[in-house]
Protein backbone atom coordinates (compact mmCIF):
# COMPACT_ATOMS: atom_id res chain seq x y z
CA UNK A 1 0.00 0.00 0.00
CA UNK A 2 2.72 2.49 0.97
CA UNK A 3 4.52 2.02 -2.36
CA UNK A 4 1.60 3.80 -4.05
CA UNK A 5 2.72 7.01 -2.35
CA UNK A 6 6.41 6.65 -3.16
CA UNK A 7 6.19 9.01 -6.14
CA UNK A 8 4.78 12.53 -6.10
CA UNK A 9 2.04 12.46 -8.71
CA UNK A 10 -1.20 14.42 -8.56
CA UNK A 11 -3.40 11.42 -9.29
CA UNK A 12 -1.72 9.45 -6.50
CA UNK A 13 -1.97 12.33 -4.03
CA UNK A 14 -5.76 12.16 -4.44
CA UNK A 15 -5.59 8.69 -2.86
CA UNK A 16 -4.73 10.40 0.43
CA UNK A 17 -8.44 11.25 0.69
CA UNK A 18 -9.75 7.65 0.97
CA UNK A 19 -6.66 6.76 3.03
CA UNK A 20 -7.55 9.49 5.52
CA UNK A 21 -11.22 8.53 5.48
CA UNK A 22 -10.43 4.95 6.48
CA UNK A 23 -8.15 5.98 9.32
CA UNK A 24 -10.57 8.63 10.61
CA UNK A 25 -13.78 6.67 9.97
CA UNK A 26 -14.48 6.29 13.70
CA UNK A 27 -15.15 10.02 13.85
CA UNK A 28 -17.85 9.69 11.19
CA UNK A 29 -19.54 6.48 12.29
CA UNK A 30 -19.24 6.92 16.06
CA UNK A 31 -18.74 10.67 16.53
CA UNK A 32 -17.69 11.69 20.03
CA UNK A 33 -19.10 14.92 21.55
CA UNK A 34 -15.99 17.03 22.06
CA UNK A 35 -16.10 20.20 24.14
CA UNK A 36 -13.11 22.49 23.70
CA UNK A 37 -12.80 25.25 26.28
CA UNK A 38 -9.09 25.90 25.74
CA UNK A 39 -9.23 27.66 22.39
CA UNK A 40 -7.91 31.11 21.62
CA UNK A 41 -9.69 34.04 20.09
CA UNK A 42 -9.57 32.78 16.49
CA UNK A 43 -10.62 29.24 17.43
CA UNK A 44 -13.65 30.50 19.35
CA UNK A 45 -14.56 32.78 16.46
CA UNK A 46 -14.48 29.77 14.15
CA UNK A 47 -16.60 27.65 16.49
CA UNK A 48 -19.20 30.39 16.84
CA UNK A 49 -19.74 30.50 13.09
CA UNK A 50 -20.25 26.80 12.38
CA UNK A 51 -22.91 24.33 13.46
CA UNK A 52 -20.56 22.59 15.88
CA UNK A 53 -21.85 19.04 16.33
CA UNK A 54 -19.74 15.88 16.80
CA UNK A 55 -20.20 14.99 13.13
CA UNK A 56 -19.44 18.45 11.74
CA UNK A 57 -16.41 18.59 14.04
CA UNK A 58 -15.12 15.34 12.49
CA UNK A 59 -15.84 16.59 8.96
CA UNK A 60 -14.02 19.90 9.46
CA UNK A 61 -11.13 18.09 11.16
CA UNK A 62 -10.92 15.74 8.16
CA UNK A 63 -10.68 18.73 5.80
CA UNK A 64 -8.06 20.48 7.94
CA UNK A 65 -5.92 17.33 8.13
CA UNK A 66 -5.94 16.87 4.36
CA UNK A 67 -5.06 20.50 3.68
CA UNK A 68 -2.24 20.35 6.22
CA UNK A 69 -0.97 17.06 4.80
CA UNK A 70 -0.73 18.53 1.30
CA UNK A 71 1.06 21.62 2.64
CA UNK A 72 3.62 19.40 4.39
CA UNK A 73 4.16 17.41 1.19
CA UNK A 74 5.00 20.70 -0.55
CA UNK A 75 7.43 21.66 2.23
CA UNK A 76 9.12 18.25 2.21
CA UNK A 77 9.59 18.22 -1.55
CA UNK A 78 10.92 21.79 -1.53
CA UNK A 79 13.52 20.82 1.07
CA UNK A 80 14.75 17.87 -1.03
CA UNK A 81 15.43 15.75 2.05
CA UNK A 82 15.48 12.67 -0.17
CA UNK A 83 16.62 12.04 -3.71
CA UNK A 84 13.11 11.74 -5.12
CA UNK A 85 9.89 13.56 -4.27
CA UNK A 86 7.32 11.44 -2.42
CA UNK A 87 4.00 11.57 -0.58
CA UNK A 88 5.11 9.73 2.57
CA UNK A 89 5.02 12.96 4.58
CA UNK A 90 1.31 13.34 3.88
CA UNK A 91 0.66 9.68 4.65
CA UNK A 92 2.33 9.88 8.05
CA UNK A 93 0.70 13.21 8.86
CA UNK A 94 -2.71 11.60 8.29
CA UNK A 95 -1.64 8.59 10.37
CA UNK A 96 -0.26 10.66 13.26
CA UNK A 97 -3.30 12.94 13.40
CA UNK A 98 -5.56 9.88 13.53
CA UNK A 99 -3.74 7.84 16.15
CA UNK A 100 -6.15 8.74 18.98
CA UNK A 101 -9.94 9.06 18.89
CA UNK A 102 -9.44 12.40 20.62
CA UNK A 103 -7.52 13.61 17.57
CA UNK A 104 -10.57 13.12 15.33
CA UNK A 105 -12.42 16.28 16.34
CA UNK A 106 -11.66 19.86 15.34
CA UNK A 107 -9.54 20.95 18.31
CA UNK A 108 -7.88 24.38 18.63
CA UNK A 109 -4.52 22.60 18.46
CA UNK A 110 -5.42 21.09 15.08
CA UNK A 111 -6.46 24.47 13.72
CA UNK A 112 -3.22 25.93 15.10
CA UNK A 113 -1.25 23.34 13.14
CA UNK A 114 -2.27 25.11 9.93
CA UNK A 115 -0.57 28.34 10.99
CA UNK A 116 2.49 26.52 12.34
CA UNK A 117 2.91 24.77 8.99
CA UNK A 118 2.63 28.10 7.15
CA UNK A 119 5.26 29.57 9.50
CA UNK A 120 7.57 26.63 8.79
CA UNK A 121 7.03 27.09 5.07
CA UNK A 122 8.28 30.68 5.40
CA UNK A 123 11.20 29.90 7.72
CA UNK A 124 12.63 26.96 5.81
CA UNK A 125 12.87 28.90 2.54
CA UNK A 126 15.30 31.56 3.76
CA UNK A 127 18.54 29.54 3.64
CA UNK A 128 21.05 31.69 1.71
CA UNK A 129 18.21 33.95 0.50
CA UNK A 130 19.49 37.48 -0.23
CA UNK A 131 16.28 39.31 0.74
CA UNK A 132 14.53 37.16 3.36
CA UNK A 133 12.79 39.96 5.30
CA UNK A 134 9.37 39.21 3.80
CA UNK A 135 9.63 35.55 4.78
CA UNK A 136 10.76 36.48 8.30
CA UNK A 137 7.84 38.85 8.72
CA UNK A 138 5.31 36.33 7.39
CA UNK A 139 6.73 33.61 9.66
CA UNK A 140 6.14 35.84 12.68
CA UNK A 141 2.67 36.69 11.40
CA UNK A 142 1.69 33.02 11.06
CA UNK A 143 3.13 32.20 14.49
CA UNK A 144 0.98 34.96 16.00
CA UNK A 145 -2.15 33.55 14.35
CA UNK A 146 -1.24 30.14 15.78
CA UNK A 147 -1.02 31.59 19.30
CA UNK A 148 -4.33 33.42 18.83
CA UNK A 149 -5.87 30.05 17.96
CA UNK A 150 -4.28 28.07 20.78
CA UNK A 151 -2.73 30.19 23.53
CA UNK A 152 0.33 28.18 24.51
CA UNK A 153 1.65 28.35 20.96
CA UNK A 154 3.03 31.77 21.88
CA UNK A 155 6.10 29.71 22.90
CA UNK A 156 6.67 29.02 19.22
CA UNK A 157 7.82 32.60 18.78
CA UNK A 158 10.94 31.43 20.61
CA UNK A 159 10.99 28.39 18.34
CA UNK A 160 10.89 30.68 15.31
CA UNK A 161 13.80 32.74 16.66
CA UNK A 162 15.84 29.61 17.34
CA UNK A 163 14.98 28.14 13.95
CA UNK A 164 16.10 31.21 12.04
CA UNK A 165 19.44 31.09 13.85
CA UNK A 166 19.85 27.45 12.88
CA UNK A 167 18.95 28.09 9.23
CA UNK A 168 20.98 31.31 8.92
CA UNK A 169 23.80 32.99 10.82
CA UNK A 170 22.87 34.86 14.00
CA UNK A 171 21.39 38.22 13.06
CA UNK A 172 19.52 40.51 15.49
CA UNK A 173 17.82 42.39 12.67
CA UNK A 174 16.35 39.21 11.17
CA UNK A 175 15.04 38.16 14.58
CA UNK A 176 13.48 41.62 14.95
CA UNK A 177 11.69 41.13 11.62
CA UNK A 178 10.05 37.96 12.96
CA UNK A 179 9.03 39.75 16.16
CA UNK A 180 7.52 42.63 14.15
CA UNK A 181 5.46 40.20 12.08
CA UNK A 182 4.39 38.45 15.27
CA UNK A 183 2.93 41.53 16.93
CA UNK A 184 1.01 42.81 13.90
CA UNK A 185 -2.08 40.56 14.45
CA UNK A 186 -2.09 41.39 18.17
CA UNK A 187 -1.96 45.13 17.47
CA UNK A 188 -4.73 44.88 14.87
CA UNK A 189 -7.02 42.85 17.13
CA UNK A 190 -6.29 45.05 20.16
CA UNK A 191 -7.06 48.13 18.04
CA UNK A 192 -10.41 46.63 17.07
CA UNK A 193 -11.34 45.87 20.68
CA UNK A 194 -10.13 49.29 21.77
CA UNK A 195 -12.25 50.96 19.08
CA UNK A 196 -15.38 49.24 20.37
CA UNK A 197 -14.40 50.03 23.97
CA UNK A 198 -13.87 46.43 24.98
CA UNK A 199 -10.08 46.08 25.16
CA UNK A 200 -9.59 45.94 28.91
CA UNK A 201 -12.73 43.91 29.64
CA UNK A 202 -12.50 41.29 26.89
CA UNK A 203 -9.27 41.21 24.90
CA UNK A 204 -6.62 41.24 27.64
CA UNK A 205 -8.46 38.84 30.02
CA UNK A 206 -9.09 36.58 27.01
CA UNK A 207 -5.36 36.36 26.29
CA UNK A 208 -4.36 35.88 29.93
CA UNK A 209 -6.97 33.15 30.50
CA UNK A 210 -5.21 30.92 27.96
CA UNK A 211 -2.41 30.20 30.40
CA UNK A 212 -2.28 28.35 33.68
CA UNK A 213 0.40 26.56 35.62
CA UNK A 214 -0.93 23.10 34.78
CA UNK A 215 -3.93 21.30 33.38
CA UNK A 216 -6.12 18.48 34.62
CA UNK A 217 -8.47 18.03 31.68
CA UNK A 218 -7.39 14.51 30.73
CA UNK A 219 -9.41 11.70 29.18
CA UNK A 220 -8.08 8.67 31.02
CA UNK A 221 -8.37 5.53 28.90
CA UNK A 222 -6.23 2.65 27.76
CA UNK A 223 -6.48 3.74 24.12
CA UNK A 224 -5.04 7.16 25.01
CA UNK A 225 -2.06 5.66 26.77
CA UNK A 226 -1.44 3.32 23.84
CA UNK A 227 -1.62 6.21 21.39
CA UNK A 228 0.73 8.40 23.39
CA UNK A 229 3.01 5.43 23.99
CA UNK A 230 3.29 4.92 20.23
CA UNK A 231 4.11 8.58 19.71
CA UNK A 232 6.77 8.42 22.43
CA UNK A 233 8.24 5.26 20.89
CA UNK A 234 8.39 6.87 17.45
CA UNK A 235 10.12 9.94 18.87
CA UNK A 236 12.75 7.70 20.50
CA UNK A 237 13.26 5.81 17.22
CA UNK A 238 13.66 9.08 15.31
CA UNK A 239 16.18 10.41 17.82
CA UNK A 240 18.19 7.19 17.56
CA UNK A 241 18.24 7.63 13.77
CA UNK A 242 19.38 11.26 13.93
CA UNK A 243 22.85 10.38 12.64
CA UNK A 244 21.43 8.49 9.66
CA UNK A 245 19.16 11.41 8.79
CA UNK A 246 22.24 13.61 8.45
CA UNK A 247 24.09 11.26 6.13
CA UNK A 248 24.51 12.42 2.53
CA UNK A 249 22.49 15.59 3.11
CA UNK A 250 23.28 19.06 1.81
CA UNK A 251 23.58 21.82 4.42
CA UNK A 252 20.06 23.19 3.82
CA UNK A 253 18.52 19.76 4.41
CA UNK A 254 20.61 19.20 7.56
CA UNK A 255 19.47 22.48 9.03
CA UNK A 256 15.84 21.69 8.18
CA UNK A 257 16.10 18.34 9.96
CA UNK A 258 17.54 20.04 13.05
CA UNK A 259 14.58 22.46 13.03
CA UNK A 260 12.18 19.48 13.01
CA UNK A 261 13.88 18.02 16.07
CA UNK A 262 13.80 21.40 17.85
CA UNK A 263 10.04 21.52 17.23
CA UNK A 264 9.37 18.46 19.42
CA UNK A 265 10.40 19.82 22.87
CA UNK A 266 8.38 22.99 22.23
CA UNK A 267 5.25 20.84 21.94
CA UNK A 268 6.01 19.33 25.34
CA UNK A 269 6.80 22.72 26.94
CA UNK A 270 3.62 24.32 25.60
CA UNK A 271 1.58 21.45 27.08
CA UNK A 272 2.67 22.48 30.57
CA UNK A 273 1.36 26.04 30.32
CA UNK A 274 -1.78 25.58 28.19
CA UNK A 275 -5.02 26.20 30.05
CA UNK A 276 -7.23 23.11 29.91
CA UNK A 277 -4.65 21.17 27.91
CA UNK A 278 -5.57 17.58 27.17
CA UNK A 279 -4.42 14.73 24.94
CA UNK A 280 -5.52 16.70 21.87
CA UNK A 281 -2.50 18.94 22.45
CA UNK A 282 -0.12 16.25 21.20
CA UNK A 283 -1.58 16.45 17.70
CA UNK A 284 1.02 19.23 17.32
CA UNK A 285 3.67 16.49 17.17
CA UNK A 286 2.27 15.38 13.82
CA UNK A 287 4.15 18.17 12.02
CA UNK A 288 7.75 17.14 12.76
CA UNK A 289 6.94 13.42 13.04
CA UNK A 290 5.37 13.27 9.57
CA UNK A 291 8.43 14.79 7.88
CA UNK A 292 10.92 12.69 9.85
CA UNK A 293 8.94 9.44 9.50
CA UNK A 294 8.61 10.07 5.76
CA UNK A 295 12.38 10.46 5.54
CA UNK A 296 12.91 7.34 7.67
CA UNK A 297 10.63 5.17 5.51
CA UNK A 298 11.92 6.43 2.17
CA UNK A 299 15.37 5.26 3.29
CA UNK A 300 14.22 1.69 3.95
CA UNK A 301 15.67 -0.11 0.95
CA UNK A 302 13.53 -3.23 1.21
CA UNK A 303 10.07 -2.64 -0.21
CA UNK A 304 8.82 -5.71 1.67
CA UNK A 305 9.88 -4.42 5.10
CA UNK A 306 8.67 -0.92 4.32
CA UNK A 307 5.23 -2.34 3.55
CA UNK A 308 5.25 -4.56 6.64
CA UNK A 309 6.10 -1.71 9.02
CA UNK A 310 3.54 0.58 7.42
CA UNK A 311 0.85 -2.10 7.55
CA UNK A 312 1.49 -2.60 11.27
CA UNK A 313 1.22 1.14 11.88
CA UNK A 314 -1.90 1.33 9.73
CA UNK A 315 -3.49 -1.57 11.58
CA UNK A 316 -2.99 0.04 15.00
CA UNK A 317 -5.47 2.81 14.16
CA UNK A 318 -8.67 0.74 13.74
CA UNK A 319 -7.61 -1.53 16.63
CA UNK A 320 -7.15 1.42 18.98
CA UNK A 321 -10.31 3.15 17.77
CA UNK A 322 -12.77 0.27 17.63
CA UNK A 323 -11.52 -2.41 19.99
CA UNK A 324 -9.67 -0.67 22.83
CA UNK A 325 -11.32 1.81 25.20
Amino acid sequence: MLSIFKTNRTILSILLIPYAFVLRSFGFFRPIPFEYDNGGLLADLFYENIDFTPLTSAIFAFAFVLIQAYLLIIINNQLKLSKDDHLFTGVFYVWTTSISIYFLGLSPALIGNTFLIMALMSLLQVFKMKEPSGHHFSAGFWLALASLTYGSLFLFLLFGLLAINVIRAFNIWEMFQIICGYFVPYVLIFTYFYAIGDASESFLPYIISSFRSFADNYHLSISNYISLGLLALLIIILILNYGKFMERQVMKSRKSIIVMFIFIPFVLLSFIIQSGASWEHFILLAIPLSILLGLLFIRIKSTFWREVWHFLLFLTIPIVHYFIT
